[in-house]
């Protein structure tokens, strides 16, 4: 489908969505998965945004979309995940035009990018999920979040809860001293993600109030 008007893509229509049950729009852009709940066509990321598995191969009951390689779950209407070591899938806004044509925007992202992997940086550290961690780091990173700020964010939820912290925010406290020396092309995400401390368990430490993570 290559009919594109004001930065919206045509996807199919109505009766070709009713009759598969789901359609997958590809392009320039990432898939993208197009459902119908509720009497609302909803499209979404087709990558899992845990580790990539493709979503239209996954089953949908009462509104929510469970992918089949580790049944990460999320609510079709928002993109939001039910489980903290997954992330939330990004959606794009639709329009049904005349016809009962599908038009689909592919424009992928948050609203708040640096928010978002803050927010997604704490829920990490608070609950010891590895891979929330790296990939919150390198998402504040590509929103062209200093480093700097990434390892004070981390440092200061460390020293708020320091049992089992004392290695990690000393190597956390080295790498900071190191920053100033090094290029951009010397400071990878993965540097910074690996001096972040882990571990936390805490009741305190979950979302925040208010947050798409908050209602999961």
């Amino acid at each position: 489908m290559d009919a594109v008007i004001s930065g919206f893509v045509r996807a199919g229509s109505l009766d070709e969505l009713k009759l598969k049950g789901r359609l997958l729009l590809h392009g320039r852009h990432r898939p993208i998965l197009l459902v119908q709940e509720g009497g609302r066509v909803l499209a979404l990321d087709n990558r899992c945004p845990h580790m990539g598995f493709p979503l239209d191969r996954g089953s949908i009951e009462d509104g929510i979309l469970t992918c089949h390689w580790h049944h990460a779950r999320f609510a079709l209407a928002s993109g939001c995940t039910f489980d903290l070591w997954a992330d939330d899938v990004p959606t794009c806004p639709v329009e049904i035009r005349a016809g009962g044509e599908i038009w689909v925007k592919p424009v992928f992202g948050y609203s708040d990018p640096v928010g978002h992997w803050r927010q997604r940086l704490g829920d990490g550290l608070a609950h010891n999920l590895n891979l929330v961690i790296a990939k919150a780091v390198h998402g504040q990173l590509a929103a062209r979040q200093p480093p700097s700020d990434v390892i004070q964010q981390a440092a200061l939820f460390g020293t708020r809860n320091r049992d089992g912290w004392d290695t990690g925010l000393t190597i956390l406290s080295a790498l900071g001293q190191l920053l100033p020396f090094l290029s951009e092309e010397e400071t990878p995400p993965r540097s910074v993600s690996r001096g972040a401390p882990r571990g936390c368990g805490l009741r305190g430490c979950g979302p925040a109030p208010g947050s798409c993570a908050a209602g999961r």
